[in-house]
């Protein structure tokens, strides 16, 4: 689950998205996960944090946070651009993560690079490692068709969209149970973009 293609774009992508957010419900969705960790024991974990602004932003908002992506140059990037904040190269299955106590998860467009078949193996990984009731907040492209994710043309790297339906289905098997949802659109993005916040069963 190693991700070349943003090594080789890492300095392209860095101009191209230079803030944490596209669309201000992003930021909403941001807040209400901060809310609901707000005051849980642990690390937040930002998996595939990319460029580190994520990270930065939820650090802003009071949790305790570390960045986790596979790309050596997309770290570096956040590394240089937030000194003192905490990023580890890693994969979304979070095996080289270190023995921590992880307060809660977020994967913002991070799984959509992971084969399908293998999110439900990754998932597995992270019910785990978590306690009961531990928020985890999954973004990505979604898709309106009912059924199995549908395979798009991401500039970077192979890349999924997902029903949020079908998302969530994959998340009871692995041990999740859905507390919201929001799936927005915008006539400056070709595809609908879904939040689903769940907590380990």
């Amino acid at each position: 689950m190693t991700q070349p293609g943003y090594d080789a774009m890492a300095d392209l992508y860095a101009a191209t998205f230079p803030s944490a957010y596209q669309f201000p419900i992003e930021q909403h969705a941001a807040a209400a996960f901060a809310e609901v960790v707000s005051g849980r024991e642990g690390v937040t974990v930002d998996v595939g944090c990319g460029l580190g602004h994520v990270t930065a932003d939820l650090v802003g908002r009071g949790l305790d946070v570390i960045g986790c992506d596979p790309s050596v140059m997309m770290l570096d990037h956040a590394r240089r651009t937030y000194p003192d904040l905490t990023f580890i190269e890693g994969e979304a299955t979070l095996a080289t993560l270190p023995e921590i106590k992880i307060a809660a998860l977020i994967a913002r467009f991070s799984l959509i690079h992971v084969e399908p078949t293998q999110v439900a193996e990754v998932l597995k990984g992270w019910s785990e490692r978590l306690t009961a009731d531990t928020p985890v907040l999954i973004a990505f492209q979604a898709s309106d068709e009912p059924g199995p994710p549908i395979q798009f043309d991401h500039a970077v790297a192979p890349a999924w969209r997902w029903h949020p339906d079908e998302f969530s289905r994959i998340l009871r098997q692995r041990g999740f149970d859905e507390d919201w949802r929001i799936v927005y659109r915008d006539n400056s993005y070709r595809f609908p973009v879904g939040h689903l916040l769940a907590h380990r069963r």
